[in-house]
């Protein structure tokens, strides 16, 4: 075939099957190459306004970019990203990178202060007692203690159970809690399972503290530590409540 400036050529039927070839410069050699193994790294919008750029993978890394047929959005990624539709993870997590950072309910119906949830943790903390009297040692065949932080609000559960111990007296608090309180402190806290309880079994949090002590009137303690009631199921202290803190 004689050679033909390219406006003389017919038109190629599309889509592309992905068999056709071009001819290639490849180390100072005219080679063919199928259009389905073309790789482009660079593909510029015009000479003033940018670059999109497809990088390569790593060695046992896929990248994978897969416009459906709906509208697609390459935004940068130092800039607010906007999208519409619902947006589904199909593995993996949504991280959050930076500290102080996470969902935003701005949009949403609020006469509060902040909308932001910044925080979720769950974990487990050893509680301890004090009691007065100091009369013989106190230990534990129970000491658990677990929470869950939502934002700035803190639920927990205590377990203690009293193992071979001499110690007897009165529960003044229980100490060890995970975050400090502000100053708007707690409440709900219950006692149950408990024999010798004196008062209603309520317990309050201390404000900018770790600390929670019975609010029982008159006594100031919440129940005996007797050594007649060493490990038995009913010297088994449960309780659950919450507090804000100050993080």
């Amino acid at each position: 075939m004689a050679d033909k400036k390219i406006s003389q050529l017919s038109s190629a039927s599309t889509p592309l099957a992905g068999t056709e070839v071009l001819p290639i410069v490849q180390s100072s050699a005219t080679v063919k190459v199928a259009t389905n193994d073309l790789t482009v790294k660079n593909i510029r919008s015009n000479a003033t306004t940018g670059i999109l750029q497809v990088a390569g993978p790593a060695a046992a890394a896929t990248r994978t970019m897969t416009v459906p047929d709906a509208n697609f959005t390459v935004a940068r990624t130092d800039a607010v990203n906007s999208f519409t539709g619902d947006q589904t993870l199909a593995t993996g997590n949504l991280v959050i990178s930076t500290s102080g950072k996470g969902i935003d309910f701005t949009a949403t119906p609020s006469t509060g202060t902040s909308e932001l949830l910044d925080d979720y943790e769950e974990g487990t903390w050893t509680p301890t007692l004090t009691y007065s009297g100091g009369n013989g040692d106190l230990s534990y065949a129970v000491q658990e203690g677990h929470y869950t932080k939502v934002g700035n609000s803190v639920f927990f559960i205590v377990r203690l159970q009293f193992g071979e111990t001499t110690a007897s007296g009165y529960i003044e608090q229980i100490n060890n809690l995970p975050f400090t309180s502000s100053t708007n402190g707690g409440g709900g806290m219950f006692i149950d399972n408990m024999t010798a309880l004196v008062g209603g079994g309520q317990w309050q949090m201390l404000t900018s503290g770790t600390v929670i002590y019975p609010s029982v009137s008159g006594t100031g303690a919440a129940t005996v530590i007797a050594s007649t009631n060493t490990g038995a199921a009913s010297n088994l202290i449960k309780i659950s409540g919450f507090y804000q803190t100050t993080s």
